[in-house]
């Protein structure tokens, strides 16, 4: 579509620093549509001068979101956050920050409906005070560009900000590396832990928006979904592309889900045997020996009833491309106690119920595993029977 009629120069600029306002929608997963614009600033001469010093900046930021909230109040359609940057300039000293209010608020606009943005590597704690005059004055908060730089998470803990915008570097790596791709989730989880609301940015291909719908991420920004535009394009073209990234993603988590509970099953099964045969008087190393044939196992362990491990683990193999020597300090699990894990407490709690733990990090070999577990009596004692299994790809 065509961009609106420039709206007259705001008052901090000059023609030189003339900038037009467009618009990138920020996407909700969950209620597909559109929630928020970000306003993004485009100069209006091929010869735009560099920034001034941190006064001009201010000025220049004050005058160019005084403009963009103008241009959002005259978008149609529901209620949406307007998403504003704030220069670093604003947030050096409070009466800037009270400067910037007291012109939004002039504007018109509804403190509840501005997101302003913060740059995530910006701010030594000087930043603090001025967002604490944004909260005061009814304004919601993001960090901008998280990931892209040196991260502190502490600040996102003293800042509380209600939106972290994760930057385009976490979404390319993620589509590189596969840890990194788990730890995107793990990421998501982490904010959602501080109280705040993640959006993926940068989310400009197929990929991306895979990556993006994958990582439980809250809300999506990109070209993928609609490019920046003085009137963006709207959400009946906007859902269909992500609906059809939705089906595929659902086809590709349903094919994978049959593929695991068939191996999980068989695993399950394996592990019931070893179980009977354990309290029939079967020596351990031989109860577990059809089960470690399993593809999917690494290794079988036996607890006592204090969560003890007795003897040392059973291995199927060592894994891939990891020497047995890297890992040689904690091989020895004999006499490791395990009680604090939830498989050990599940099981404990309910002897003879066969309990899968949710995956985590094994401290043997670093291998992401999930561990089977059941309390049993042997020679009339209560034991637990242990089994980690590597989930399939």
């Amino acid at each position: 579509m065509s961009s609106p009629p420039p709206t007259p120069l705001a008052e901090g600029l000059d023609r030189s620093t003339a900038v037009d306002t467009f618009f990138q929608p920020i996407y909700s997963l969950a209620h597909r549509r559109t929630v928020g614009l970000e306003a993004l600033a485009r100069p209006l001469h091929d010869h735009f001068p560099p920034h001034g010093d941190a006064e001009t900046r201010h000025t220049q930021d004050v005058a160019a979101c005084t403009q963009h909230a103008r241009r959002f109040l005259a978008q149609p359609g529901e209620p949406r956050w307007l998403c504003l940057n704030v220069d670093t300039a604003t947030l050096e000293r409070p009466e800037r920050a009270e400067r910037l209010v007291a012109a939004l608020q002039d504007c018109g606009v509804t403190p509840e409906t501005v997101v302003l943005e913060l740059l995530d590597h910006v701010g030594d704690g000087a930043d603090e005070l001025a967002v604490s005059i944004f909260k005061q004055a009814g304004f919601l908060i993001a960090i901008d560009n998280f990931g892209a730089q040196q991260t502190d998470l502490e600040r996102i803990y003293r800042i509380a900000p209600d939106l972290v915008k994760f930057g385009h570097a976490l979404v390319r790596k993620a589509g590189t590396e596969p840890r990194s791709r788990q730890f995107l989730s793990r990421l998501v989880q982490l904010m959602h832990d501080a109280g705040a609301l993640v959006v993926v940015e940068g989310v400009e291909t197929d990929d991306d928006v895979g990556i993006a719908l994958e990582s439980g991420c809250d809300l999506v920004q990109g070209f993928f979904v609609a490019p920046p535009a003085g009137r963006p394009e709207g959400d009946d073209t906007i859902t269909p592309r992500i609906d059809a990234k939705w089906d595929e993603l659902t086809g590709r988590e349903m094919l994978k889900r049959k593929v695991t509970r068939r191996h999980l099953e068989l695993s399950r099964q394996a592990f019931v045997q070893a179980a009977i045969a354990l309290m029939q008087g079967t020596p351990f190393s031989d109860a577990a020996t059809p089960m470690l044939a399993l593809p999917d196992v690494l290794r079988c362990f036996l607890l006592d009833h204090e969560g003890r491990q007795i003897g040392a683990n059973l291995n199927s193999r060592p894994a891939a491309g990891q020497p047995r020597a890297k890992f040689a300090p904690l091989a020895d699990t004999t006499g490791a106690i395990w009680s604090r894990r939830a498989y050990f407490q599940h099981a404990i709690e309910q002897p003879g119920v066969l309990y899968m733990s949710q995956p985590y990090l094994s401290m043997t070999d670093t291998r992401s595993c999930v561990t089977l577990s059941m309390a049993i009596e042997i020679n009339e004692a209560l034991h637990v029977l242990c089994a980690d299994l590597q989930m399939p790809h």
